[in-house]
């Protein structure tokens, strides 16, 4: 699984659900931006400098800078496009907590994606919703685009990966497994526990969760406690105690040595600096 770009930054340029008409012809006229096509309907062709790609509904195809594209639709049916046109950076954490900029080169998104139907549907609602809701320049509209924009990003990454035929039939569940770590990692969950929930062996969570994240599941469940923790201990005045028991720590002298293993300092080192 590839990487989601940590604390993602975005400024919209522009969205637009664009109807064509038959034999219609244009190139891609902001080439420095990032851009997501969703076809809604119609027929047509896009083309890049290698490849030429029939283009159908409920597909979505990503444009990172610098990619030139040629558009066309057929003689039947137009095409309509939900085009959506982004700046994005990611946001460096820095010891002033003032942040430092970069701009993010590019999204790990294919150029084409066709999710499934079910994934498509959904997809279709979304980019829909953005464009109607989209009005530039208001800021109460901004606001709101862009808690849309964060959840469409979102699923794109799932549907990605579900569309992926190499990830196997465990995939589905390997995802519902990890997400219930995520949500209770504050309770005294055990693998064997997680096992007889999904009805499967111990041994084969575990080697879901390498399969797919490289991680054992209590390796993974350690790090989520742990990023918890250290938030907690920077931005609350709880006790150690009472932070091992927040997330999901037996005692107070395990907190602490888990804690020293991930950072390889003790908590109480952190909250002093």
């Amino acid at each position: 699984m590839e990487e989601i770009p940590q604390n993602l930054v975005m400024d919209i340029h522009w969205i637009h659900d664009k109807t064509t008409f038959p034999h219609w012809k244009d190139i891609r006229q902001n080439i420095h931006v990032h851009s997501l096509y969703w076809i809604q309907e119609g027929e047509g062709v896009f083309q890049t400098d290698t490849e030429e790609h029939p283009v159908s509904p409920d597909m979505l195809f990503y444009l990172w800078p610098g990619l030139s594209m040629e558009m066309s639709s057929g003689g039947g049916e137009p095409l309509r496009i939900t085009m959506i046109l982004l700046s994005l950076y990611t946001l460096s954490p820095s010891a002033d907590n003032q942040g430092r900029v970069e701009p993010l080169h590019a999204l790990p998104l294919p150029f084409l994606l066709k999710p499934g139907r079910e994934p498509g549907r959904q997809l279709s609602q979304l980019f829909r919703q953005i464009a109607g809701d989209f009005v530039p320049g208001n800021p109460g509209s901004q606001l709101k685009t862009q808690a849309l924009l964060y959840e469409l990003l979102y699923e794109l990454f799932q549907a990605k990966d579900s569309a992926n035929p190499d990830l196997g039939q465990g995939y589905e569940l390997f995802l519902r497994m990890k997400e219930e770590l995520e949500r209770r990692y504050s309770e005294p969950l055990q693998i064997h526990e997680l096992a007889v929930r999904y009805g499967i062996s111990s041994s084969y969570v575990r080697s879901l969760f390498q399969q797919y994240l490289h991680k054992s599941p209590k390796g993974y469940l350690s790090e989520i406690r742990y990023e918890h923790a250290k938030k907690q201990l920077l931005y609350t005045r709880l006790t150690l105690k009472e932070i091992a028991a927040a997330c999901g720590y037996s005692d107070e002298f395990h907190f602490s040595k888990a804690f020293k293993q991930l950072s390889g300092q003790p908590p109480s080192a952190m909250r002093s600096c």
